[in-house]
């Protein structure tokens, strides 16, 4: 009898199917929804954002067109902006009632800094009321403004008081 291989009587090993990308285990599906809500609460805080301080823009646009040519006219302008510029930001406060010492000590708290009742912005206190004002640094005023209006945080401001 001839020998025979047992070896060759074997059938190659039987691959099984390769294993599918589709559909994906559930661990994949619940960090799909958690991206995705992550997206749209990412887009709807950003989308607010942008609305809340649309007035900034505004206003810095606003404070590149005022005319710096009659010192005068530049307060009168310029404190009506920064007014404008609060009541924006807060609608529902005496902010617009606001003149003179108290009004500076609320820009000054708002815009985290002394310059307005200690700066050269202190020309605000009395100066948009008098018909002549004799001398002006419009650039510096033109910077605390800007400042003021990128940086001031409306939420620090106390109820002010009349």
């Amino acid at each position: 009898m001839p020998e025979q291989d047992p070896l060759a009587q074997l059938r190659d090993i039987h691959l099984p199917d390769a294993i599918s990308a589709w559909p994906p285990a559930p661990g994949w599906w619940l960090l799909l929804a958690i991206i995705i809500a992550l997206l749209a609460f990412g887009s709807i805080y950003w989308r607010n954002y942008l609305q809340r301080n649309r007035y900034r823009k505004h206003a810095l646009h606003a404070l590149v067109l005022l005319d710096r040519e009659n010192p005068s006219d530049y307060l009168q302008q310029l404190n009506r902006l920064l007014k404008q510029t609060a009541l924006a930001g807060k609608p529902h406060s005496d902010i617009a009632g606001l003149s003179g010492q108290q009004w500076l000590s609320f820009l000054d708290t708002t815009g985290g800094s002394t310059d307005f009742s200690q700066g050269a912005a202190k020309a605000l206190e009395y100066g948009p009321y008098t018909p002549q004002v004799s001398e002006l640094n419009t650039t510096e005023l033109q910077q605390i403004a800007e400042q003021w209006i990128k940086q001031h945080d409306l939420r620090r401001s106390a109820k002010p008081s009349c």
